[in-house]
């Protein structure tokens, strides 16, 4: 499995961004190959952490490229108070009780 960390600062409630990617973006992510889950993480009214889990590194490649341009273009971009912090790699430990 694979990961990739976002930490946003938004020009909106974090809460608001997260209605939108429950209502719309899950949706968008479901459709793309090798997408297996996310978390998306409030930090701070106006900070989020977003953890996308891939089959692949290529998975997440192809979803950055797919989701990128279209929904997170048009609903998180334009509400970014800086620019975004992204880590990604290998999931090396994975426990969910």
């Amino acid at each position: 499995m694979y990961a990739v960390v976002n930490h946003l600062h938004l020009t909106i409630p974090a809460d608001q961004l997260g209605a939108a990617t429950e209502q719309s973006g899950l949706a968008v992510l479901k459709q793309l190959p090798g997408f297996r889950g996310l978390n998306l993480v409030k930090v701070a009214d106006d900070r989020v952490i977003v953890a996308l889990y891939w089959e692949t590194a290529a998975d997440a490649q192809h979803g950055a490229a797919t989701f990128g341009p279209t929904w997170f273009a048009q609903n998180i971009a334009p509400y970014l108070a800086s620019d975004q912090q992204r880590s990604a790699g290998e999931v090396i430990v994975q426990y969910l009780a």
